[in-house]
């Protein structure tokens, strides 16, 4: 049986989920044998499966910050649900508050399967987002980057646009 909250911190070789963020930001800008090294892995676990967020309970349980910032994630079937709401129509995605990526991963994801992979081109679908969180940021730039989702991060308060 799969314990998501230890296998995700020994993929990341970390001992405590405390050190995730720093770890992944770590990996994101660190060396590129290693960051494949971890995608591989991570794709690998979660058999290549790439249509939803794969750190939502981890995040969730972990680091979310339910007091201070409201933080709750939204379940992964109302994203399916509101993904095929909105239809498979090509441009720009815009999510405020962005969280780990759920509701962006299950938009592109329907985009993409509306599309031949061999016609997909990644910038005809960009997404632009923002992100209050310090800890919430490298979880979502690890789910952009390991799907090849092309995008824009603003990393602030977007209510306040500060």
């Amino acid at each position: 049986m799969k314990n998501i909250l230890s296998d995700i911190n020994r993929m990341l070789g970390i001992t405590d989920s405390y050190q995730a963020p720093e770890k992944i930001m770590n990996i994101l800008t660190g060396d590129e044998k290693e960051c494949i090294r971890v995608f591989k892995e991570f794709l690998n676990y979660f058999k290549c499966d790439i249509s939803y967020d794969w750190f939502h309970e981890y995040f969730e349980d972990e680091h979310a910050d339910r007091k201070n910032n409201k933080q709750d994630f939204t379940p992964k079937c109302l994203s399916t649900l509101v993904s095929k709401l909105l239809g498979s129509d090509t441009g720009v995605t815009y999510e405020p508050t962005a969280g780990t990526g759920g509701m962006l991963i299950s938009n592109w994801y329907n985009h993409r399967n509306a599309i031949s992979f061999i016609d997909y081109k990644p910038n005809d679908h960009l997404i632009v987002c923002g992100e209050l969180s310090d800890k919430t940021v490298p979880f979502l730039l690890f789910n952009l980057s390991i799907r090849g989702i092309s995008g824009i991060v603003f990393h602030g308060d977007t209510l306040r646009n500060e």
